[in-house]
């Protein structure tokens, strides 16, 4: 159960609905620009969420600007705990292999291509088809 106050977060489902201006969306943002309850919009769901729809970036300064919303980017601690929940789903309900997820590698290509950084990885089919630099280990 939750209280008109009790935070929400926005989950990717969540922010794809948004840009299609869902109205209990548009009306929790409302509330929410008048004080309450608070919007918080973790980074990762952004990055699932333009995964899924590939809004231009423009779109996404726009939605993000709203006042009443607050980012809450993944520090590297948080990193950590968000990868011991995640670490009993990967290892027993598999969606991809673990190591090797859509988001850490798009990430990892990103960080590549912005430091033309070399990538060093166990995998390194991760990132074939792609013009960066990779170091297999072995």
């Amino acid at each position: 159960m939750t209280g008109l106050r009790t935070p929400r977060i926005l989950d990717a489902s969540a922010l794809v609905e948004l840009f299609s201006g869902h109205s209990t969306l548009m009306r929790l943002i409302d509330d929410a620009n008048a004080g309450s309850p608070v919007v918080v919009v973790p980074t990762l769901a952004i990055a699932e969420a333009q995964a899924a729809i590939d809004a231009p970036s423009q779109h996404w300064e726009r939605a993000l600007s709203v006042p009443a919303l607050r980012i809450l980017d993944l520090s590297a601690p948080v990193a950590i705990e968000v990868g011991r929940i995640a670490g009993p789903r990967l290892r027993n309900h598999p969606v991809q292999a673990p190591l090797i997820g859509p988001l850490m590698t798009a990430q990892v290509l990103y960080e590549a291509k912005m430091l033309s950084a070399a990538i060093v990885t166990t995998v390194p089919e991760a990132y074939g088809g792609h013009d960066v630099a990779v170091h297999p280990l072995s």
